[in-house]
């Protein structure tokens, strides 16, 4: 008898249990308001504004300078390099050898230069986009305010949508509206690093 009676108040406890935890969900349920989404490219965003123009140019200016500088260097480099090979037979083993290693020291520390500038061109675009990103973000709230939308997401992670969700073409008008340009800049080289 006791037996039953135990039973029977355990199921009543699991039964109490089910309702209320399906109770919790359907409350929690109706407490979500109704997805409304919108949807962005944000990689046009990046290409297409006009400051997301206006970096890319900026960069390619700052890239091509780069390898202007790279490239003269490794002119000099290879007109030693061949002066070297020439000097092989003439010199002495220990005098080519400490112009081979002088050589060679050369080679490591145009190969660090390059290095350091494409840590300082990958710092700048890094930098420039963050402002970009920081420019987008109260834009992006006014189009969420505007759509009455609850969420935006980005068109690289929908697979189908509806027409007249994307709202790319807003976000770029206004965006260029409020940044038409944002200042590349380099981050200096440390002095250890440069020589």
């Amino acid at each position: 008898m006791k037996q039953i009676i135990r039973n029977t108040v355990m199921a009543a406890i699991v039964t109490a249990a089910t309702f209320t935890t399906n109770m919790g969900n359907a409350i929690a349920a109706e407490a979500l308001p109704q997805a409304v989404i919108a949807v962005i490219d944000s990689r046009m965003v990046r290409f297409k504004s006009a400051a997301g123009q206006d970096i890319q140019a900026q960069l390619d200016t700052i890239r091509k300078k780069f390898q202007a500088e790279i490239a003269e260097q490794e002119n000099v480099l290879k007109a030693e390099e061949a002066t070297l090979k020439t000097q092989r037979s003439i010199l002495p083993k220990e005098s080519y050898d400490a112009k081979l290693r002088d050589f060679q020291n050369k080679v490591v520390t145009v190969q660090r230069e390059v290095q350091l500038k494409n840590q300082q061109l990958e710092t700048a675009l890094t930098n420039a986009q963050n402002e970009l990103q920081r420019a987008l973000k109260p834009i992006l709230q006014k189009v969420l305010k505007d759509h009455k939308a609850t969420m935006i997401m980005d068109v690289s992670l929908v697979i189908e949508k509806a027409t007249g969700l994307d709202v790319t073409t807003a976000v770029i008008e206004q965006l260029d509206q409020v940044l038409p340009t944002v200042k590349v800049v380099l981050p200096t080289a440390p002095a250890s690093a440069a020589q």
